[in-house]
């Protein structure tokens, strides 16, 4: 083999390996409607993740380990999807606040200074304990620095976004080393690169938006912002928390990236993650759906059926067995 050859080959195993650091998914939809405010979410990701549904109390103490990190004792219990043993990526409180970490190729975070750190993978749960509207969880973030950390042995660039039951939302992002706070109407849907300012202006493009372009069918990120925005758009005024749910789960189903999809779009950075679970959190009436991608059955858990009374046990269930369906309250065991 020739040295041009060499150099050639050596170019397309570098460009490859880019694409699939590159080729990440995840999608975060919020719906308020006279039935309350859901918000719904997509899990997708090259590895099984090994999602668990965990139920914590008020109370539990979390430390930070690493110099400088904060640690806190949770003011609310919550229910959140653990992921790869380390991270909650997502969840709700008992005040109905939600919390939904979602991978964002190229993030930036802060130079370090003299704030109490947080963890990236901590920064879900940190709102989630702390926080029951969106103001007071963007007025505690002014006191603390998202420090980056490793799960399964590497470092996950990762945006945030935050509702609570009254309907305020807000995205995090952490954009050439500073973080972007960005909060209203305009972030009712998340999904993975550009940033959400990029995301917004491309939007404009299309039918319905200022635009002509018709609504792309492809897996990137910004053809799932479009999707997921448009079908938001045009849903019907719920009459019943069912017609809400239903809603916005046939939105939802628009953004899943099936097994085996490709790059369909030809971009830089395509997604070729399959959608491993979905999650739904009904704020109003403190219900947590769960669906996961390998099982047909959708499960639940009810607030009204959990204890976060302070010493009261974590509990966790492994939400990817098959066999699991409907509410799934009793099934909960401790950690």
């Amino acid at each position: 083999m020739n040295l041009l050859l060499k150099k050639i080959c050596v170019a397309f195993i570098i460009s490859g390996l880019l694409l699939l650091e590159q080729a990440q998914a995840c999608s975060r939809i919020a719906y308020v409607s006279s039935q309350g405010t859901i918000i719904a979410r997509t899990m997708d990701l090259y590895m099984d993740d090994h999602a668990k549904m965990m139920i914590y109390p008020r109370g539990i103490t979390t430390k930070s380990n690493f110099a400088g990190g904060l640690s806190w004792v949770s003011k609310y219990g919550s229910v959140a999807i653990r992921s790869l043993g380390a991270a909650n990526s997502d969840g709700m409180n008992e005040k109905g606040f939600t919390a939904n970490l979602l991978y964002l190729d190229g993030s930036e975070y802060e130079v370090r200074d003299q704030r109490l750190g947080v963890a990236n993978i901590q920064l879900a749960q940190f709102m989630l304990d702390n926080f029951s509207t969106v103001s007071e969880a963007l007025e505690g973030f002014k006191q603390i620095q998202v420090i980056s950390a490793k799960a399964s042995d590497r470092e996950w660039p990762v945006h945030l976004s935050i509702a609570d039951k009254n309907g305020d939302s807000a995205v995090i992002e952490f954009i050439k080393g500073k973080a972007v706070i960005t909060r209203g109407p305009s972030t009712v849907v998340m999904t993975n690169e550009p940033p959400l300012s990029i995301q917004l202006e491309n939007l404009k493009k299309y039918s319905g938006f200022g635009g002509k372009q018709y609504l792309p069918g492809d897996t990137d990120p910004s053809a799932r912002f479009v999707r997921a925005t448009a079908f938001l758009k045009t849903l019907p005024e719920p009459k019943t928390n069912e017609q809400a749910l239903a809603n916005l789960f046939g939105v939802a189903h628009t953004v899943f990236v099936p097994r085996g999809a490709g790059d369909s779009a030809g971009s830089g950075s395509t997604d070729i993650w399959p959608t491993l679970w979905a999650t739904m959190a009904d704020s109003k009436n403190g219900v947590y759906y769960f669906q996961s991608s390998s099982a047909p059955n959708l499960i639940w858990l009810s607030f009204k059926n959990v204890r976060f009374d302070k010493g009261s046990p974590v509990l966790e269930l492994d939400v990817t067995n098959p066999s699991l369906a409907g509410n799934v309250s009793k099934k909960m065991k401790p950690l």
